[in-house]
């Protein structure tokens, strides 16, 4: 695994404490989401980034903040503001692919808890630490 810029660290970083206060509070810092947002938004003015792939990854999220809506939040809206901040920094590739990976791999969490666990239906499951991995998988692919 190879590290290629400041933005992989940042973005580790970020996902990384997310996906810690995702799993212990079951809920997500807006303050690092806030942030994150800000300095990904001024890093793809700087790097000029097209603006079309910028709103694109970053309506992405608000995709997903209208699932949160939409379902009365069987999906949790911070986990929409956050994809919405990853995508400030992402290429649209970089963000589907993430997040492919992470609804595949949460989908098999999901399975393993509801056999093996015997849970319910009904058990929240935190969606971070998935994007995390999502993101690790596509940096070793």
């Amino acid at each position: 695994m190879e590290i290629n810029s400041v933005k992989d660290i940042c973005v580790l970083i970020f996902l990384g404490i997310n996906s810690w206060t995702d799993i212990r509070k079951r809920q997500v810092s807006l303050l690092s989401i806030v942030i994150f947002a800000i300095c990904g938004t001024a890093w793809s003015i700087s790097s000029k980034v097209k603006v079309l792939d910028f709103f694109l990854c970053a309506g992405i999220g608000l995709v997903f903040v209208g699932i949160s809506i939409f379902t009365e939040d069987a999906v949790g809206m911070g986990d929409g503001w956050l994809i919405m901040a990853l995508g400030t920094v992402m290429q649209p590739v970089e963000l589907f692919s993430i997040i492919f990976i992470a609804v595949m791999c949460s989908a098999v969490w999901a399975g393993i808890t509801l056999a093996i666990f015997h849970r319910k239906g009904c058990t929240e499951i935190p969606f971070v630490p998935f994007l995390l991995i999502g993101y690790l998988g596509g940096m070793i692919l």
